[in-house]
């Protein structure tokens, strides 16, 4: 019996390509004004829009003085008016059981996220995965892994649902944990999730 969904905000609840306008752009500079490849720049770019900062820099082994250039940016920047969800978020509200959300970001960014899209009310409890303080920073294995103690949940008792296999998904699995991918526009299909779906209306499915 499932007693809990764990989802996820970017690109999962939140449709990031509505972060319109040039309140990136700091970002964006730092990154094309440093001394990486034309190609690798692009790969990076477009990998910031479904995953986060510190994820990425990770992933493409980003130098650390280019890296912190970004974070430096990124400390700064504010999300524009106009947000907006994938419009089926309100299938959340009647899941029969606990829903937490656990994003990653720097916290006033990811708040702030949730404040305009009006979302909180959704969810019986809010993680952020702070990247302020990276020395500090738990991670989704670990934030999953103390829900579990947490609550006495069982690894089958969890259903993990969010876009990216290179943060919650794989997370989860390594835990023993389902996962539920939401296949969004521009997301790829990943074969290890143990449950694709292209909208919230299909979650309830999922837990009977």
């Amino acid at each position: 019996m499932i007693k809990a969904v764990i989802l996820d905000l970017d690109m999962c609840i939140l449709d990031t390509h509505t972060l319109a306008g040039s309140f990136f752009k700091p970002v964006l500079d730092a990154l094309y004004n440093s001394e990486l490849s034309p190609g690798l720049k692009e790969k990076i770019q477009y990998q910031l829009w479904i995953t986060s900062l510190d994820d990425t820099m990770e992933m493409f082994s980003v130098p650390e003085n280019i890296a912190e250039r970004m974070r430096e940016a990124y400390r700064r920047i504010e999300v524009p008016d106009g947000i907006k969800t994938f419009g089926d978020e309100e299938f959340i509200r009647d899941l029969p059981v606990i829903k937490i959300l656990v994003t990653t970001g720097y916290i006033k960014f990811q708040e702030t996220k949730i404040e305009k899209l009006g979302i909180a009310n959704l969810f019986d409890e809010i993680i952020i995965d702070a990247l302020d303080y990276r020395d500090q920073r738990k991670g989704k294995r670990k934030i999953f892994e103390e829900l579990l103690i947490k609550n006495n949940w069982r690894e089958n008792e969890v259903l993990v649902v969010g876009d990216n296999p290179m943060s919650e998904l794989r997370a989860a699995k390594s835990l023993g944990i389902r996962t539920v991918q939401t296949l969004r526009p521009t997301i790829e299909k990943w074969a290890e999730a143990d449950y694709h779906i292209y909208s919230f209306e299909e979650l309830a499915a999922l837990l009977a």
